[in-house]
């Protein structure tokens, strides 16, 4: 059903991306994640969106379980916010197309100068556009232990000037498991937000300390 309905808004997505109506294709990202919860019965909820800043720019960083992370938070993000996301997404027919059009931020974590490329891209963007979402593990958790975070979005959050907005998952594992083929009707899952961290006065030498945090 997830993959359907992708597939059945994408064009949509990318006809208001291109036209600019930023407004309209938030909104129907935001059904179209409704829908996909709906679809496996997932109830879901949320503590601590009071966080979010109102105003500006943020970098929202989370862990990674599943695929369904994603329209967790699409459902509840109120900001517009686009994903830095793996570059093979972004191959896939229709929905890859899709991805771009719409604002996404494809990296091929090689560490090559085209990623370098890609940041500072996503640089421009979060100064300018919008706020952007990390899955800072890097790959889903197969066995829902949280792994050490990669720097990518605390270089990211310093070098915009923008703070960091951290959140974290439950439950999405246990509807679709990496490597999962089968959906499992009817789970829990939450998404909590935590209070903004400022990055005012850092420089790159703080990501790690900032990751760390």
């Amino acid at each position: 059903s997830a993959v359907g309905l992708a597939g059945g808004v994408s064009a949509t997505m990318s006809a208001l991306s291109v036209a600019g109506a930023r407004r309209e294709a938030d909104k129907l990202l935001k059904l179209w994640a409704q829908g996909v919860l709906a679809s496996a019965g997932v109830r879901h909820e949320a503590v601590g969106l009071e966080h979010i800043p109102t105003e500006g720019h943020v970098v929202f960083v989370c862990n990674h379980q599943s695929h369904y992370d994603a329209p967790l938070g699409l459902a509840y993000l109120e900001k517009h916010t686009r994903f830095v996301a793996k570059a093979e997404l972004f191959k896939i027919p229709v929905f890859g197309s899709a991805l771009r059009l719409a604002g996404n931020i494809p990296v091929v974590r090689s560490g090559s100068s085209q990623d370098r490329a890609r940041l500072e891209e996503a640089v421009t963007a979060l100064r300018e556009r919008v706020s952007v979402l990390f899955y800072a593990e890097g790959t889903r958790s197969e066995d829902g232990r949280l792994r050490p975070f990669k720097k990518g979005a605390a270089t990211l959050a310093i070098q915009a000037g923008v703070p960091v907005v951290p959140m974290a998952v439950s439950g999405t594992r246990l509807i679709l498991p990496k490597g999962g083929r089968a959906v499992r009707w009817g789970q829990r899952v939450a998404l909590a937000v935590g209070a903004p961290i400022t990055t005012q006065g850092l420089t790159i030498q703080d990501r790690e300390a900032l990751t760390r945090q």
